[in-house]
This record gives structure tokens, C-alpha cells and sequence, in this order.
């Protein structure tokens, strides 16, 4: 088995169901293989402090496939839950090594997190979803501190990116300070890097730094 075989969200697929991916992501020769539509809340406390952040992920139909095609044991046309929700908590889980694919930080350092226990998934149509809260251990205030997080996966074998065609995919939720708002900042990777992702195929791996090249950047602006 590859080396992604050890990827955290392709470890919620099964032995065979993986290597049916991995041989069946298109296209072959280029990254990403994957791709998942991506919200975010950011979520203030009774302080007008930044608390933590909601992520809402979308999974591609793709993915979906491979990762519940085994889930309708009563045969009634859709997934059971209980499988949905262990699928869930396998995902967070690996997640939980790499951050939850998110990286929020605070005068450009990261802050320490919690560990997650607030979290869903269903079905959006044929998609999978899951959405979880990524709370702060110490609240950062985006008045007295620069604030702003990527939601990315590090290999870039995964492509997160907030979905222009739902609605509100970034919102600012709570007691949120007067003259506080968000700005979103698109990625610009060089040419070289984008030749080099393109020249990776599915059993290829750039190591850790490859996604935040293209990686969106949500910045909190308090005036």
C-alpha cells in the first residue's frame, strides 16, 4: 500500500476501498485528488474574543463514494448514521495530528486547541458533510491582535476551499465587536510550484509544505 495509505482523511477508507481511490483518482498526474467544499464561522465569546472556529466540510461525490459504499447494510437507499458518525470520529481523530487541517493564527503564531467534541456529519444529497469547532484553549482579540486562519491539507493531496456557490461561507458569529469583519485572501502560488503539483500523481507525496501554497487566508479586521 502507498505511502497515503497513512493520509488522515484516506485512513476512514478501507483497505480495498483506499486502493480503488488511489487507482481511480483522476487526474493521475497532478494534485490534487480531491476535493472538499469548505464554510467557516468564527466564533466570539461574551468578550468580543475570537473562541474558536466552525468548519462545515462538503466532500466531493468522489470520495463519498469510496468512503460510504459499504454503509447501507438495511438496504433502504441511504447511509445508516450509526456508520456516518464512526466515520466521523475516525476522521477527527487522524485529524487530531494535524491540527484538524486547520490553522488559525494569532500574531502569526498558532494557538494551542482543544480537542474536538463538538461535531456532526449527514448527507448533503450525495455528498458526505461534517462539521466540527475547533475551540481556542486561550481566546485571541482580534482588537489588540492579529487574527486569521487557513483551513488546508497540508500535502495538498486535498483541496479545501470556501464554496462561492453557498450561501455565507464565512461568517462572523457571537458578540462580534463594531467594526470587526473579515477579509478573504486568495492564494498565489509561483509557476514552479504549481508545475511541481501538477507533476505529482496519487502515490506521490511533497511532504507537509505544498498545501499552504495554496491555501485560502481569512484575515479579522477590527478598525
Amino acid at each position: 500500500m502507498p505511502r497515503w495509505a497513512k493520509h488522515p482523511i484516506l485512513l476512514a477508507l478501507g483497505p480495498l476501498a483506499l486502493a480503488w481511490f488511489l487507482f481511480a483518482a483522476a487526474p493521475a498526474g497532478a494534485h490534487p485528488h480531491a476535493w472538499i467544499d469548505l464554510k467557516t464561522a468564527v466564533l466570539f465569546d461574551e468578550e468580543g474574543q475570537v473562541a474558536g472556529l466552525r468548519v462545515h466540510w462538503v466532500f466531493d461525490e468522489f470520495y463519498t463514494f469510496y468512503a460510504i459504499e459499504d454503509f447501507d447494510a438495511d438496504g433502504d437507499g441511504q447511509p445508516d448514521e450509526d456508520k456516518l458518525w464512526k466515520l466521523a470520529v475516525v476522521n477527527l481523530e487522524s485529524l487530531a495530528e494535524y491540527d484538524y487541517f486547520t490553522y488559525l493564527k494569532v500574531d502569526g503564531v498558532q494557538p494551542a486547541y482543544a480537542q474536538v467534541e463538538d461535531y456532526e456529519t449527514y448527507m448533503d444529497g450525495e455528498r458526505l458533510a461534517l462539521i466540527f469547532t475547533v475551540e481556542l484553549l486561550v481566546p485571541a482579540d482580534p482588537r489588540h491582535h492579529q487574527v486569521s486562519y487557513a483551513v488546508y491539507d497540508p500535502t495538498y493531496y486535498i483541496e479545501i476551499t470556501h464554496a462561492a456557490q453557498r450561501e455565507e461561507p464565512i461568517r462572523l458569529e457571537g458578540p462580534v465587536p463594531d467594526g470587526c469583519t473579515f477579509e478573504l485572501r486568495y492564494p498565489d502560488p509561483d509557476e514552479e510550484i504549481l508545475f511541481f503539483a501538477a507533476s505529482l500523481d496519487q502515490t506521490q507525496s511533497a511532504g507537509d509544505g505544498l498545501g499552504a501554497h495554496f491555501a485560502e487566508e481569512v484575515a479579522i479586521l477590527c478598525e
